[in-house]
């Protein structure tokens, strides 16, 4: 078996930014290891390949895990270097449910750093991505809702045997929020990273340039290499003279 390490990005619920995340830290990562691959597990709602300007791949992970293809062909380069294997937006007959260990016979022996973009919510499909994670980040934006969801979501990587798990949290303004450590205190789990709000967003998203590469100097990008950059174990050192950049781009 290829040592390497396979991170589930999972939510308790939609609209979190969870793909936002995937593209933004996957993006973030191929800076600092050239061996980065993000998936897109959301086989019914897929979307990640918009996140990246990606739209014409004809096959993606549900052609490999119907056994119709290898995860090599299946694999997109991104002008950046980073890995992209996606879902097309459209399934003809898609299957409901695979085998919740498809995923991790598929990526065990493959060697890199793998971000799977799970299917929002806990339906059947994220347990084909916790199966295959050997650790989770898990998505919330600070709200009690959110939280709450959030809470479950760490109960369920548990009770798959993950032990790494952090959460990150998402569209941080700072109004009539849960604290940073309210959120740890409730979901028994450390926040690896707080990213926040950003109008720029929607702009990235229509684009289809995530916001790392459209204000590489933002507040929002910041976080989101810093984020990466924990993940690697390295600490982030933001640019010299940032504020001053930032007013040019």
């Amino acid at each position: 078996m290829v040592k390497n390490r396979v991170i589930g990005v999972v939510s308790g619920k939609g609209g979190v930014g969870k793909t936002t995340f995937v593209a933004n830290v996957g993006l973030s990562l191929v800076e600092i290891n050239n061996d980065v691959t993000v998936i897109d597990a959301d086989i019914s709602t897929s979307n990640l390949g918009m996140h990246l300007n990606l739209y014409q791949f004809p096959l993606g992970l549900q052609n490999v895990l119907d056994g119709d293809l290898d995860i090599f062909n299946a694999t997109y380069m991104h002008p950046t270097g980073l890995k992209v294997i996606p879902t097309p937006l459209y399934i003809q007959n898609p299957r409901k449910s695979y085998s919740p260990n498809a995923l991790k016979n598929l990526l065990e022996n493959e060697a890199g750093i793998f971000i799977i973009d799970s299917p929002p919510g806990l339906n059947r499909n994220v347990d084909l991505v916790l199966k295959a994670s050997n650790e989770v980040i898990v998505i919330t934006t600070p709200d009690i809702a959110s939280v709450t969801d959030a809470m479950k979501t760490v109960k369920l990587a548990r009770d798959n045997g993950i032990k790494n798990i952090n959460i990150a949290v998402n569209r941080v303004s700072g109004k009539y929020e849960l604290t940073r450590e309210e959120i740890e205190s409730a979901c028994d789990a450390e926040v690896i990273g707080e990213i926040p709000e950003d109008k720029a967003m929607k702009a990235c998203l229509m684009y289809g340039t995530p916001i790392v590469l459209a204000k590489p100097y933002s507040k929002s990008s910041i976080a989101f290499r810093t984020i990466a950059a924990k993940i690697m174990g390295k600490e982030y050192q933001p640019p010299r003279f940032l504020f001053i950049k930032r007013l040019f781009g």
